[in-house]
């Protein structure tokens, strides 16, 4: 279970890396189609919070449960993340949105690494498609790298120095549950150095 969430920490890691040192402005102004950046932002803090809730509930449902998780238990839609605790996205600036993000995640991982690897063969559901709790599980790393993806191509790659930022979040997030503080702290402390750089 842990392995599986140190990829979705790597992924968040991306969306860091990509944004970590951007124009506040570029968040209402640059678009994809009908999506704004921070449009995209609120998206992935709405889906990591539904789909935490929808593997919880797929590794702790009793047998005699439906396998689709009821409406109720979700906690918000797939746009808009719950006001009373992520309400600051919708004007906050990009490290706010990031902070924000960064605590989706972290209530995702102190939510689901305490399952036991015994549940993830058990069913579960990706939209109308059934598959098992561990296949659910990546979905979560798997939409972040959607994020990162839309997001890049909305505000551009940034060139070589950005990539080397990208690369040092996607590291650290591998590190996130495995090293200390302080050694995380030396990656954050060179990807800090590099993102002052960046325009």
């Amino acid at each position: 279970m842990s392995r599986i969430l140190d990829f979705a920490q790597a992924a968040h890691g991306d969306v860091v890396g990509v944004l970590v040192g951007r124009d506040d402005r570029l968040l209402d102004s640059a678009r994809d189609g009908e999506w704004s950046l921070r449009d995209v932002l609120r998206h992935a803090i709405a889906v990591e919070l539904r789909y935490a809730a929808q593997v919880e509930y797929s590794a702790s449902r009793a047998d005699t449960d439906p396998i689709q998780i009821p409406p109720a238990f979700l906690p918000c839609d797939r746009l808009s993340p719950p006001e009373s605790e992520f309400g600051l996205s919708r004007s906050g600036g990009v490290l706010e949105l990031l902070r924000l993000l960064g605590n989706a995640r972290t209530s995702t991982d102190a939510r689901l690494a305490r399952l036991p690897d015994a549940v993830l063969g058990r069913p579960s559901l990706w939209g109308k498609q059934q598959i098992d709790v561990r296949m659910r599980l990546h979905q979560i790393a798997a939409h972040l790298t959607e994020t990162a993806i839309q997001m890049e191509k909305i505000v551009g790659s940034g060139g070589e120095l950005r990539a080397i930022v990208r690369r040092c979040c996607i590291t650290r997030g591998m590190h996130e549950r495995w090293s200390l503080a302080t050694e995380r702290g030396t990656i954050d402390d060179s990807y800090r150095t590099l993102a002052g750089q960046l325009s």
